[in-house]
């Protein structure tokens, strides 16, 4: 069980005030002796006059400095200590030896002015902790006082007017007195326990704190021979003790831990001003401070230091496909692996997003940052551990040199990043800064503000590259691919400008215009009468991850008129990373009737666990198996064992990028039963896929006649 600060202050205050009050009955002969030369009762005056100081405080704070807070509890204490605290001043010095003090009547005044006190106060902290508490207004301290004055001069007036006592009375009342103070005193902690059974706050434990001495206290005046005996000296120590506590709790923790709290917040604020609030490390604004400090350095003494861009590759794409509790994690991770392999922790900073950075104090020559780069690229060749799982990622690394490739703040991280994007066109790799860079970046950003134009100004278009059935050599399909006319540039490649509409999301807008104009074209080719193929439309991991996926493909096929089952739907591997979204988004698309399949299997995430539990129709081996097939050991036991796993779970396979009749013999061996590639045909427009389309179909109607 977890025990905080104040609580594991209170237990060593039980252990300590147990220890004292054992001490005391273990040497009071001892204690004795010293004792006897001092003047007791004026000890006794003392100890009463710094408790009457301790209990004014109380009224004076609750009367005159917590006003515009004042509550039930502070109010009804600071009018009960009054009262406890002018009882017991009055009991001082009706002591023998005090000026109150009548030979004829003895020291019975005095002891029953203590036991009021002490019975008035041991009741009255029971009543009060035993309330509720409020807000009370100003004007009830007025209220709250009277009792007070009438209780002190009622008790003064009933010991100090009579004129003898029956002491055997007084005697035998004596143990019901004792008894009922420890009792209200233990009552008054166990209400305080229970009522604050689930959260204790540090000026309820305080006041236990106090009640505890208070206890004791009694305990050891009960021990003693009377007023004036050590017991009873000790006992009154510990009834100061407990009183300051009670102030303490009552007053001063409600000063000192604003104040605490406040200086917390303010060190809270400070730190996350300069450090990251999900990895902990240093942010962008710290890391500023220290390049410019790194630059005034290297100035003065003629040095160089380097700053490392770290982009982690396809971070949005993990952060679509498996959410952003999965991508923070993994940040985390990341941020521990880059802080425990770095020479100096403290230089490792998180600008924001998946991007981190290095800063390389004071290096030799370029060729250690060099090293350096390389080296941190390479602390991602092993998994990276994130939730119950490990993830393999790779991050790409930009870097720049003081004063080389910058002599400002701003123009140094300018080049580090602009080194960075050049690194990732490869990605798990890192460059220098080049200036030919800065000319690729603004190539970049007008390709990227080019793009939002392009899909209005009806710059897309699209081609249609068929699938063959290898064992009857005719068509049973068509994958639809993405073609940019760029009116200054030319056709830029899908490889260019698809990465782009993924990190900006126009890949959105732009899948949902290919997959309706394909459809669209894809029924206008049925209505010719040519014989039904599938569709094959790639769906990106962002549109995967649109919840309402379902209702705009469901909108799609209702406006165009093409039935569910011509329409195939391909993804990539990188779906799997999230299992149970997958596998519930893939279970709504094939209720609508259309077609799923598993494109460039093989390259992602593969697991025989997951085409068991996915609805699959068909894997698409990918083409960097097929190329080297014939030359390739390796290669053809893949797309042999990727072929003979397919068969055996009743999934079709389609071999990609077939570019000769080599490639074709061995695949109808393994018994694939489908491929594409420029065997056959490369990507075309509509008009000329439409004749290889009525050319295949001349063919069937030829086998149908001869057959």
């Amino acid at each position: 069980m977890w025990i905080n600060r104040t609580e594991l202050k209170t237990v060593w205050t039980v252990v300590l005030a147990a220890v004292a009050f054992a001490g005391i009955q273990w040497s009071g002969g001892w204690l004795q002796t010293p004792l006897d030369s001092l003047d007791r009762y004026a000890i006794h005056l003392i100890l009463e006059s710094l408790a009457f100081a301790v209990c004014f405080a109380l009224l004076i704070l609750g009367w005159m400095v917590f006003v515009p807070t004042l509550c039930r509890h502070r109010l009804m204490t600071a009018a009960l200590f009054s009262a406890v605290g002018l009882l017991g001043l009055l009991h001082a010095i009706s002591a023998p030896s005090m000026p109150l003090y009548e030979g004829a009547v003895g020291d019975t005044p005095s002891v029953l002015l203590e036991w009021i006190a002490e019975s008035t106060g041991a009741v009255g902290l029971l009543v009060i902790f035993s309330l509720g508490n409020a807000q009370v207004k100003p004007q009830t301290r007025i209220l709250a006082i009277i009792p007070v004055l009438v209780t002190v001069a009622v008790a003064a007036a009933f010991v100090f007017r009579a004129e003898s006592w029956n002491v055997s009375l007084i005697d035998s009342i004596e143990p019901y007195q004792q008894i009922l103070t420890l009792l209200c005193y233990a009552a008054t902690i166990f209400a305080l326990l229970y009522r604050n059974r689930v959260e204790r706050p540090e000026s309820m434990l305080t006041i236990v704190q106090a009640l505890i001495w208070l206890l004791l206290a009694k305990l050891e005046k009960m021990l003693g021979s009377g007023l004036g005996s050590p017991q009873d000296l000790f006992g009154e120590g510990f009834k100061l003790i407990g009183y300051y506590f009670l102030l303490k709790g009552i007053y001063f923790v409600l000063i000192e831990e604003p104040h605490r709290r406040q200086k917390k917040a303010e060190a809270r604020i400070q730190y996350m001003a300069y450090h990251d609030e999900l990895t902990a490390l240093p942010n962008r604004r710290l890391f500023s401070e220290r390049v410019r400090s790194e630059m005034t350095q290297s100035y003065k003494e003629g040095s160089r230091f380097a700053l490392l861009w770290l982009d982690i590759d396809r971070f949005k794409t993990i952060n679509d496909s498996m959410g952003h509790s999965f991508g923070d994690q993994l940040l985390v991770s990341i941020a521990k692996r880059l802080t425990a392999n770095v020479n100096s922790p403290d230089n490792v900073f998180r600008l924001g997003g998946d991007e981190f950075t290095v800063l390389l104090s004071d290096i030799r020559d370029a060729n250690e940052a060099e090293e350096e780069a390389q080296r941190l690229v390479d602390l991602f060749d092993q998994p990276l551990k994130a939730g119950p799982s490990a993830f393999h990622i790779t991050g790409s690394v930009g870097l720049a040199i003081y004063p080389e490739d910058g002599q400002t703040l701003d123009l140094l991280l300018q080049n580090a990043d602009t080194a960075m994007y050049g690194a990732k066109e490869s990605r798990n790799g890192w460059k220098r800064y080049e200036t030919r860079m800065n000319q690729k970046a603004r190539e970049r950003l007008l390709l990227e503000n080019d793009l939002r134009i392009a899909l209005e100004l009806g710059q897309f278009r699209l081609v249609y590259q068929p699938l063959v059935d290898l064992s009857q050599d005719h068509l049973v399909g068509v994958e639809v691919l993405l073609r940019w006319q760029h009116p200054q540039k030319g056709e830029i490649p899908p490889s260019e400008f698809i990465p782009l509409c993924e990190e900006n999301g126009f890949i959105l807008p732009l899948g949902e215009w290919v997959l309706r104009n394909a459809c669209r074209q894809m029924k206008s080719w049925h209505d010719l009468g040519l014989p039904p193929i599938v569709l094959s439309v790639n769906l990106s991991i962002r549109q995967f991850r649109q919840h309402d996926l379902c209702a705009r493909i469901e909108k799609i096929l209702s406006e165009t008129g093409l039935p569910p089952r011509w329409l195939e739907l391909e993804i990539t591997e990188s779906i799997m990373a999230d299992v149970t979204y997958a596998t519930e988004m893939l279970k709504q698309l094939k209720k609508l009737g259309v077609r799923i399949s598993i494109d460039d299997f093989g390259t992602g995430y593969s697991s025989l666990y997951y085409l068991k539990r996915f609805p699959i129709d068909k894997l698409k081996i990918d083409r960097t198996f097929v190329d080297e097939v014939l030359t390739d050991r390796n290669d053809a036991a893949i797309v042999s064992g990727i072929s003979a796993m397919a068969l055996s779970l009743e999934i079709k396979v389609t071999a990609e990028g077939v570019e000769n009749e080599g490639q074709v013999a061995f695949l109808k061996e393994l018994k694939c039963q489908e491929a594409q590639g420029y065997y056959f045909s490369k990507p075309v427009p509509p008009d000329q896929f439409q004749s290889l389309y009525e050319l295949d179909k001349s063919k069937r109607e030829s086998a149908a006649a001869n057959g």
